[in-house]
């Protein structure tokens, strides 16, 4: 058995790039990667998927349309307010989260200030963590894409 999550912020994103925010199944959440995104690249403070509703409220939109916030701590910390929002749907919260898998950009230049950022988001008892490298990420301008894993809570 399996539930699809699809936060409505996300029903374009489900609908014009067949794929889903998050599917539950077997007792897990499992997101898919999730970059900090925002109409013009702006800090979009505490809303982390006004940049997807956004960019994407046009269903001709190009990917490209998709534009990563500007500043380093903000798409990081604007990424974890858009997990968090997906697992909020799915009945969940960020202390739920057992894995994350994080693909960054530039990786040993932007570290130091995603784990603060992390930290902020994330704590005891921490969730196993895989940090990889890449050259780019989907989104334009995107410095880290988060995957994460969550249990169902009940």
């Amino acid at each position: 058995m399996r539930r699809t999550i699809v936060p409505p912020a996300l029903k374009n994103v489900y609908e014009q790039w067949h794929f889903a925010p998050a599917v539950v199944a077997n007792g897990f959440v499992f997101c898919s990667g999730i970059v900090g995104t925002s109409p013009g690249g702006e800090t979009p403070g505490e809303d982390g998927l006004k940049g997807a509703a956004a960019t994407l409220s046009d269903a001709g939109a190009p990917l490209a349309a998709l534009m990563a916030v500007m500043d380093s701590e903000a798409q990081f910390a604007t990424a974890f307010e858009a997990l968090k929002a997906i697992l909020a749907e799915a009945g969940c919260d960020l202390s739920d989260i057992v894995e994350i898998t994080t693909y960054h950009v530039d990786i040993a230049r932007h570290m130091e200030t995603f784990m603060k950022v992390r930290d902020r988001y994330l704590s005891e008892p921490w969730p196993a963590w895989t940090a990889i490298g890449v050259s780019e990420l989907i989104v334009p301008g995107g410095l880290v894409e988060i995957r994460a894993v969550a249990v169902v809570r009940g």
